[in-house]
């Protein structure tokens, strides 16, 4: 049976998507490289996608069932673009293959002048400044995990526009198994507010601890498991060829809840196994975590509290994740460079740019999918 409102909700994130990337500020970026935003380009490699990403086998074809002309020129452009900014917008490449965090980045011999444009380019694109949100009331609020500083300064956030009115509904800290880095070392500033903390996931707790006074109660593994020391034999990846590289703690879903002074629950917070093996899990796999358990509803309003520069590559995943299939209404706001979580560098707001670039492309593919299995259940007229 196809839910009423998926078609038109495939259909509206064409529309979204296209938007930004086809955007003036978006090629007047690239231009800032020398190239120009790109039509239809098709054939060659596939050494721009990211991490061991494949690209589904109709995306060749010249025509897709379903989709309209112009969604087909989009999602070519898009393919296209991607291609054209993967290595000059990309600071977390490696030339020994190595995984690097966003904190791990290198850094580029860029004049003022390119720094100042990319700026320019990058507000335009919503990536730079503190956003606020679009209504007074939410039914529910996610507060997302990354890096060491963003768990605390997020929840802190989120903290503060609920002191200023805003009904932030029911409450979720989505993090992950991510570990603390040793270079740059980032268990010192975790001490401050999450003495003791491994990894991302105590990282949430403890912005949760700090910032609203909430404490765990007992963590439960979603997936069944009683620890995390070998791999989840129910983890979807198992059978992937980089399955056997992948830790193990990086398989599993582990949940926990939050309760008040009074032992009232409040919140939850969540950490997801990854789908990318062997790297750890991302958004994308919080969200799906989330939205699995959480039991949403359609038509709900969802805040997406995280750090503006990510902003635009979020609000794809979250209409990927959240919009399209549940039917949710996601908005996606972020704290400024002014509250001391990560830079406004062009190399960053490049990184960045291309993360929503990525994204988008995911969203239209997963939209294209979603078009053309619904008109293949579409009975003839």
């Amino acid at each position: 049976m196809i839910e009423r409102g998926v078609p038109d909700r495939a259909a509206e994130v064409f529309s979204t998507a296209g938007a930004w990337l086809l955007s003036d500020a978006m090629a007047g970026l690239i231009a800032l490289f020398g190239e120009r935003l790109p039509a239809d380009r098709r054939g060659g490699d596939d050494l721009w996608l990211h991490l061991n990403e494949e690209l589904p086998d109709w995306v060749a074809s010249p025509t897709v069932p379903g989709l309209s002309a112009g969604q087909v020129d989009l999602l070519r452009r898009t393919l296209a673009i991607e291609r054209e900014v993967a290595d000059d917008f990309n600071f977390r490449d490696d030339p020994a293959g190595a995984y690097r965090e966003r904190s791990q980045a290198r850094t580029a011999d860029f004049s003022d002048a390119v720094r100042e444009q990319v700026l320019e380019f990058a507000t335009t694109l919503g990536l730079v400044g503190t956003s606020e949100p679009r209504h007074r009331s939410y039914d529910r609020t996610l507060v997302l995990g990354g890096g060491y500083r963003s768990p605390l300064l997020r929840a802190r956030y989120a903290a503060q526009l609920q002191r200023n009115g805003v009904d932030l509904g029911e409450l979720s800290f989505l993090g992950s198994p991510r570990f603390l880095t040793e270079q740059p070392p980032e268990q010192p500033v975790a001490d401050t507010y999450a003495p003791g903390a491994t990894d991302e996931f105590d990282l949430m707790v403890g912005a949760a601890q700090t910032e609203f006074g909430l404490h765990p109660v007992a963590v439960e593994f979603v997936c069944g498991c009683a620890s995390d020391a070998d791999p989840c034999p129910a983890w979807p990846r198992r059978d992937s060829t980089h399955a056997p590289d992948t830790p193990p703690a990086f398989t599993h879903e582990r949940r926990v809840d939050l309760v008040d002074s009074s032992g009232a629950l409040r919140a939850r917070a969540y950490s997801a196994g990854t789908g990318r093996p062997p790297h750890r899990p991302q958004t994308s796999d919080t969200f799906d975590l989330w939205a699995r358990s959480a039991g949403p509803k359609a038509g709900e309003r969802v805040l997406v509290v995280t750090t503006r520069v990510f902003v635009p590559f979020q609000t794809f995943d979250a209409l990927r994740l959240l919009y399209l299939p549940y039917g949710l209404e996601p908005d996606v706001i972020g704290l400024g460079a002014e509250w001391g979580d990560r830079p406004e560098t062009a190399e960053y707001l490049l990184q960045e740019t291309l993360s929503g670039i990525r994204s988008a492309r995911r969203l239209l593919i997963e939209a294209a999918e979603t078009i053309t299995r619904i008109g293949a259940h579409r009975p003839p007229r």
